[in-house]
């Protein structure tokens, strides 16, 4: 028995002293980050690549990863697939992992070469669909469309018993459509009527006569998959049409940023919208990244994908300290399958709202959030789990 110990003893130390030898050999962690920092989407940018910087700087503040400072290196793709493809095509030659690209045009047209070159880089804004083409080579930060946002329509038109028909306002663009499909899911399913839907150009300027469109079709509620400025202008032209019943106009997730405010102002006040970010809860890490993201923004709260980012950082950190990562460049294409294999099965990952787990590149259990608008403050209404 002495012998037997003596032998569990003797495996336990080398084991500890193998886990101790993991030598890194970087100075420090360069991570790409392909972003739009220039061109349509810049505002949109700046903030996801703020989050991702606010990451870093906590990270070093704490010791780093495995003991070594990490720095967010920003690159930006203008919202160019082809400017995408050839800064991933420059990454890939010698970067341990990557986050972005940013949006789904330079996704599709930059992804295949990070999978082509084994090396993940995680797409932290996009919906499953778009992700999950690049498996094992990024991870979704959303379940399934169809499985997700059904939910939050049910939520928000089980609120009203005079909600028979609705109707949706579509803008043609990346996983938009797919979304409005997914709501339509939801309404078929509470044998709510869904009228003819409206779709909003892209180059839309004026409202007038989409709004009129719609309501010549005496629609109970309203959707909103647009984006920001162009759901708050449609908002106003309801509204000066003689739409009273706010609290049935539903804006999507994509539209909850800086410009629906700013252009809707007090015309907002009641409507509802849906997103994955909620600023009532409460934790010192939230808390400490709401007040500054506040004083970096003229006080404007973080938008709804704020910290995706950040967890993503967070994210590789953890894959890197876990799996023993070393940096060392003769073991990169292993090292980057480590880091992906556990990014896409991590289990109790502390996000900075909440715990989630991922399998097979899928988040399990993230909650969403529906909020009424009142005074350009979202106020919770209720919250949605899978």
């Amino acid at each position: 028995m002495k012998r037997q110990i003596v032998a569990l003893l003797l495996i336990l130390v080398a084991v500890s002293f193998g886990f101790s030898q993991t030598k890194v050999v970087v100075n420090e962690w360069r991570i790409p980050f392909l972003n739009c920092l220039t061109g349509p989407i810049a505002a949109i940018g700046e903030f996801l690549q703020w989050g991702a910087n606010y990451a870093a700087n906590e990270i070093n503040a704490a010791g780093g990863i495995a003991g070594k400072p990490v720095r967010v290196i920003p690159v930006d793709t203008g919202n160019d697939p082809q400017k995408g493809s050839v800064e991933m095509a420059r990454i890939v030659k010698d970067s341990l992992v990557a986050m972005g690209p940013v949006p789904e045009p330079v996704i599709l047209a930059a992804m295949p070469i990070a999978v082509e070159n084994q090396m993940m880089s995680i797409t932290a804004t996009t919906s499953y669909e778009y992700a999950v083409q690049f498996f094992p080579w990024t991870v979704s930060w959303f379940p399934p469309t169809l499985d997700r946002l059904p939910a939050l329509v049910i939520g928000w038109a089980k609120q009203f018993s005079d909600l028979k028909q609705v109707v949706q306002f579509i803008e043609p663009y990346g996983p938009w459509p797919g979304m409005a499909e997914a709501h339509s899911k939801a309404l078929a399913g509470l044998n709510i009527k869904e009228l003819k839907a409206i779709e909003v150009p892209t180059d839309a300027v004026t409202f007038g006569p989409l709004v009129v469109r719609a309501l010549d079709q005496k629609p109970d509620g309203i959707i909103l998959v647009c984006n920001a400025e162009k759901a708050a202008k449609i908002i106003k032209e309801l509204k000066s049409r003689g739409w009273t019943k706010m609290n049935h106009i539903l804006v999507f997730s994509s539209a909850d940023d800086a410009q629906l405010y700013s252009t809707g102002g007090a015309d907002l006040n009641g409507v509802q919208v849906y997103n994955y970010l909620n600023l009532e809860v409460s934790n010192p890490r939230w808390d400490k990244f709401k007040a500054a993201f506040a004083k970096d923004h003229n006080g404007q709260m973080p938008f709804s994908l704020s910290p995706n980012y950040y967890d993503a950082l967070y994210m590789i950190k953890e894959a890197i300290e876990k799996t023993g990562v070393t940096g060392d460049p003769k073991k990169l294409k292993e090292e980057r399958k480590k880091i992906a294999d556990y990014c896409a099965n991590v289990k109790g990952f502390q996000g900075l709202l909440y715990e989630w787990d991922m399998k097979d590149g899928v988040p399990t259990n993230k909650p969403s959030y529906i909020f009424e608008i009142q005074n350009g403050v979202k106020q919770f209404v209720l919250e949605v789990r899978p």
